[in-house]
């Protein structure tokens, strides 16, 4: 057993164990929550506390895991689940990021799983058609959701759509975040985003950039640039995604196009103007941002990808997908996919999630009605 000592800041519970190996509670729940009862005492008494903490710190932190683990919302995850194959449905065609980055979870998740686990695109309108396909299928966990912030968040602010975005589905974790970049052609008439700036005032309203759909994070991160400064007049055109946007803007059809393959633009298969976030990206760090290029940075120009499973999915089933995708998480391969299309890690459990949609679900509606664009909001956040 390893050693570990105990430090409290604020509400959350840390252990930090020796060779730089960090549990959180939430991790460390996991466990309890599936350890034999007979393992309950040498596993919490393994920890060692400094000295003027340790009369104190053993018999509440045991008593506080016992608790927890038999608690309603910690009961142990089903044994027996998976009965059947797994299927996950990603909301983007494949070539994108989303699309790599989930394969490469699921490959790493379906070794615990014990049952094949497969992935389906179902790409379309910035990943509706994959939520409410989710909302149709069985709550058993047999059949899973991968999609990114802006299905829940932007776009039920601005359409309706076949499902509530609070409670319809049931988030699993978040897994990542992806800033998206402005680009162009390798060979585009424009070497920079001042070049590409004075060609749309020149031009105004002629040059189309292509989206991964209308009301998406980059749409509406370059929507509020275009509001700030009403020189700059865009034709958007959206896209199921953003692999398809890049074909486009490769095969002539825009002129620019956000995506998120800055491994493209390192190999300089497209050219990055901008980084639609308010900092530079270390990936990238020679493309500007909007803040210094003097635009608003509407604080979720970046997606953040989730995994959602559909409401009424027993508890028992949503904690074992849970301990099983964070424990994937912390693979080589799946670090090595976030690596390789820039992905920034943004790891949260269920409950976590639930209030990161619950807040960005607000704040995005705020976003959305300073810019004119919320025409038809799907429900509010009671």
């Amino acid at each position: 057993m390893r050693s570990a000592t105990l430090f409290v800041y604020s509400n959350n519970t840390m252990f930090h164990v020796k060779k730089n190996f960090s549990l959180p509670y939430s991790h460390l729940l996991c466990i309890v929550r599936n350890m034999k009862p007979d393992r309950y005492l040498s596993f919490v008494s393994s920890f060692r506390f400094p000295d003027r903490l340790h009369r104190t710190a053993f018999p509440v932190l045991f008593v506080f895991l016992i608790l927890s683990a038999f608690s309603p919302r910690g009961a142990a995850a089903d044994p027996g689940y998976p009965s059947r194959p797994v299927e996950i449905s990603i909301a983007f065609p494949p070539g994108g990021a989303l699309d790599a980055v989930v394969r490469a979870l699921l490959r790493e998740a379906e070794k615990e799983l014990g049952r094949p686990a497969t992935a389906l695109n179902t790409p379309g309108s910035g990943g509706v058609p994959a939520v409410a396909k989710l909302t149709k299928a069985a709550p058993d966990g047999s059949r899973l959701t991968a999609c990114v912030s802006n299905a829940l968040i932007f776009i039920p602010h601005r359409n309706a759509v076949p499902y509530h975005p609070l409670r319809d589905v049931t988030p699993i974790l978040t897994f990542g975040q992806a800033a998206p970049l402005l680009v162009t052609a390798p060979d585009a008439p424009w070497n920079d985003l001042d070049d590409f700036l004075a060609a749309t005032r020149e031009n105004p309203g002629k040059l189309r950039i292509g989206v991964p759909g209308l009301g998406t994070p980059s749409h509406i991160a370059l929507a509020m640039m275009a509001r700030k400064d009403s020189s700059l007049k865009w034709r958007f055109v959206p896209f199921s995604g953003p692999g398809e946007a890049e074909a486009a803007l490769l095969g002539g059809h825009v002129e620019a196009a956000a995506s998120g393959a800055l491994a493209r633009v390192k190999q300089g298969q497209m050219r990055g103007l901008l980084a639609l976030s308010g900092e530079r990206l270390p990936a990238l760090p020679a493309l500007p941002s909007l803040s210094e290029k003097g635009f608003d940075d509407p604080g979720r120009g970046d997606s953040t990808f989730l995994l959602l499973a559909p409401a009424g999915t027993p508890d028992a089933v949503l904690d074992r997908l849970e301990q099983v995708f964070l424990e994937a998480s912390r693979s080589q391969a799946f670090r090595s996919a976030m690596d390789a299309y820039s992905v920034t890690p943004a790891l949260r459990g269920r409950e976590e999630a639930r209030l990161f949609l619950r807040e960005a679900w607000a704040r995005e509606g705020n976003i959305l009605k300073e810019l004119g664009m919320e025409e038809t909001p799907a429900t509010s956040a009671e």
